[in-house]
């Protein structure tokens, strides 16, 4: 979630932020099977509605900063990483990985090496 000055309103107010988070659906594993090996899954295209549940739709304005949800892919708005997971290997892959790139490829390839990906849905970052 985002917090910002909503003029409509005329107060501060909070919106869905960082799509690049999220838990992988049926849909967008099976559109994955069917592509060529340089082909990338992108979120976010009507043309490729890949129904994953976005995490930037699972926060709750004032629910429990510290809920944890399982995430198949992450986004790089605010994401701390273990040295070890870089240390087995781990990178932000600018090439396709599993047909993703950069942070989203990033949790595939920890995933395939046996770490996971986490998100705080309620967990506020300020950058004041």
């Amino acid at each position: 979630m985002q917090r910002y000055w909503n003029k409509d309103k005329g107060a501060e107010d909070v919106r869905p932020y960082d799509f690049n988070s999220w838990q992988d659906s049926p849909t967008a594993l099976g559109l994955a099977e069917k592509m060529g090996p340089d082909e990338i899954l992108l979120e976010g295209y009507a043309e490729m509605a890949t129904y994953r549940s976005l995490m930037a739709y699972m926060g709750e304005p004032t629910g429990d900063a510290k809920k944890i949800v399982d995430l198949d892919g992450v986004g790089g708005t605010a994401l701390l990483v273990k040295a070890e997971v870089h240390r087995d290997g781990a990178m932000f892959p600018p090439f396709p990985f599993y047909h993703l790139i950069e942070t989203e490829g990033f949790a595939k390839m920890a995933r395939r090496l046996g770490w996971k990906s986490f998100g705080l849905p309620n967990f506020y970052v300020s950058a004041e």
